[in-house]
């Protein structure tokens, strides 16, 4: 009976110290798993911060800028009215093309906030396919020829034409759009502005628009090559522009398995 009783407790305890081990693994998996799930918690919640600080100087830049459109584009109208009734044909002139400047920078700005709200909500058609470059280049830069006639600018296209790359054929264009409008409002009136190509390596064609403009300081060119660019100081104040452009691109360009870079300095032109 004894002996019973001794086998019987030796097994009541190694039942016991199973159980205990049992509850003891389950416990620290759940515990991992716990700590494993905070840190998910709060690394999105740190992406979110983030997302959200970013969308909120997105809105305040874009709204300033608009604001500052419609406000030029009201006071410019009233002296349209001013020079009308005086019949000053050549302040007429001006005036409608000051005005025309204004909507077309602020169709731009409204244009890419559409494009970007599309790209990050996964809206936008995308597929890539082959394409001839020069015929795209060609078609985007046909669309600016009144802005460099009106700015005086020089323009080149000395793309090859055998080139072929694979690329969504819209969001290139859109790329393509942007850069070409960049080099535009950064460059001095009788500059020049060119598009060509520089093949380096079997897998990528570089594609590079160069303009002798106004350039940028290193950390602007650093600045600009972060994956969340908005320009809180803009380093050319009487040129309109948030880095909403610039950020579209980065992004487009990503999407199409592409690279991006800048080479620039100030005062001596810009090459993207």
């Amino acid at each position: 009976v004894q002996n019973e009783l001794q086998e019987t407790q030796r097994t009541i305890f190694l039942y016991t110290a199973i159980g205990l081990l049992i509850l003891l693994g389950i416990s620290l998996y759940f515990y991992r798993e716990k700590v494993k799930r905070n840190k998910i918690i709060a690394s999105q919640k740190e992406n979110l911060d983030t997302l959200n600080a970013t969308k909120d100087k997105l809105f305040s830049i874009v709204s300033h800028d608009l604001r500052s459109s419609v406000n030029a584009l009201k006071t410019s109208n009233i002296s349209l009215i001013n020079n009308l009734d005086s019949n000053n044909l050549s302040a007429l002139r001006n005036l409608l093309q000051n005005n025309s400047a204004i909507v077309n920078g602020a169709y731009g700005l409204l244009d890419n906030l559409l494009n970007w709200a599309l790209l990050q909500t996964n809206q936008g058609y995308f597929n890539i396919s082959s394409l001839r470059l020069f015929f795209i280049t060609e078609q985007v830069s046909f669309n600016y020829q009144p802005l460099l006639l009106e700015k005086e600018l020089s323009f080149e296209n000395t793309v090859s034409k055998k080139d072929i790359v694979f690329a969504d054929q819209e969001s290139l264009k859109i790329v393509l759009r942007n850069l070409l409008d960049n080099a535009i409002k950064f460059s001095k009136p009788n500059g020049s502005i060119k598009i060509y190509t520089r093949n380096t390596s079997e897998t990528y064609c570089d594609l590079i628009i160069e303009d002798t403009g106004l350039g940028m300081s290193e950390g602007t060119r650093l600045d600009l090559l972060k994956d969340t660019a908005l320009l809180n100081k803009k380093e050319h104040e009487d040129v309109i522009g948030t880095g909403l452009g610039l950020q579209l691109c980065k992004s487009m360009i990503k999407k199409n398995n592409g690279k991006f870079s800048i080479e620039s300095e100030l005062g001596k032109g810009t090459k993207m």
